[in-house]
């Protein structure tokens, strides 16, 4: 079985305070990618999910600039929820870039603004591209003209974010009363809007940022993108800043997605461009099923988020959607070796 190397880090954006107010925002992130230490250096343990077969802090492998995928995880979770797919993807010669999204990552405490303001989680992933590709480890080895972008759930709202997908709040509270959707928030956080009256009074870093969610976040380094059963803010982008999206984006469903219901997001997404790729990875494929297994195989089963349908094998939806992603990638960004 093909190794990985895998290492973690923090850096710190100055441009924007974290949720507390009293610093700069952090931005935790994990990196996989391709090298040839394959027989030493440390394996992690004591992870939530199963790490698989990587090397901490392995070298990188000699070779030309690598292409980046960036990596953007769903809502209250982790990028490690998503290894399953970095690993692969490193081992395809990508490095892959994930960041853990301040307030809204099982990392840390959960906090009701990052489960309000979704669009700091593309500047995030901006801010780490730039960073990580011009100091330390990743200096100088990253290929700035092949970034794309992958998303699971909250994620892939993000990744079209990146795409230059523009947000209107106007716009989802139009949807969401239409469709008589009360809850103020995910099962995460499902009180989170009750905060936002109180945030307001006491809080600059999110007045800052609620006033700022209609900007553009797009990145003109990013060349394609893929949504993985992307979630229900995406009904917050103006269908023209959709329509008018010219790079490659692939959008992949499970028929059984009760979190983020294929009618309401994946289908009207699609609609509103028809130059995007669509995928359905099964009738009983469900939301959770795009997530990796869990370190601890007692819980197979026994929790939501790791039980599947008794037809679905966890392991062959990870395997096509690794093989379409990957295409998707080579089609868009790829050249040469990588």
């Amino acid at each position: 079985m093909a190794i990985c190397g895998y290492r973690t880090g923090v850096i710190q954006d100055a441009s924007r305070s974290n949720w507390q107010n009293n610093s700069e925002r952090p931005i935790a992130w994990s990196a996989w990618y391709p090298t040839e230490d394959v027989e030493k250096g440390e394996r992690p343990s004591g992870q939530f999910f199963e790490p698989g077969n990587v090397i901490w802090d392995a070298a990188l492998a000699a070779r030309e600039k690598s292409p980046v995928v960036l990596l953007s995880h769903g809502t209250g979770g982790t990028t490690e929820s998503l290894g399953w797919l970095a690993r692969t993807l490193a081992c395809e010669g990508y490095v892959v870039l994930g960041a853990n999204h301040h307030g809204n990552t099982g990392l840390e405490p959960y906090f009701a603004e990052g489960f309000l303001c979704w669009w700091e989680r593309a500047t995030d992933l901006s801010v780490l591209l730039s960073t990580i590709g011009m100091r330390g480890f990743f200096a100088n080895r990253l290929d700035f003209d092949r970034v794309a972008a992958v998303g699971f759930s909250l994620g892939g709202y993000t990744v079209m974010a990146l795409s230059g997908a523009q947000t209107s709040l106007d716009e989802f509270d139009v949807w969401r009363r239409a469709n008589e959707i009360t809850e103020g928030g995910p099962k995460e956080f499902p009180d989170a809007a009750d905060s936002i009256p109180t945030l307001m009074e006491t809080s600059d870093a999110f007045r800052v940022s609620w006033a700022r969610h209609g900007d553009d976040y797009s990145d003109v380094r990013i060349k394609s993108v893929v949504a993985i059963a992307p979630a229900p803010p995406i009904r917050s982008f103006v269908s023209q800043s959709i329509a008018e999206l010219e790079l490659p984006v692939v959008i992949l469903t499970g028929g059984a997605d009760d979190e983020a219901p294929s009618e309401h997001c994946a289908d009207w997404l699609a609609l509103q461009n028809d130059r995007f790729q669509r995928h359905d990875l099964g009738r009983y494929v469900g939301h959770y099923t795009f997530l990796d297994f869990p370190s601890d195989k007692s819980l197979i089963g026994k929790v939501d988020i790791f039980s599947d349908h008794e037809s679905v094998d966890r392991s062959k939806v990870h395997e096509q959607t690794a093989k379409i992603v990957i295409q998707s990638l080579r089609r868009a960004i790829s050249k040469g070796d990588a």
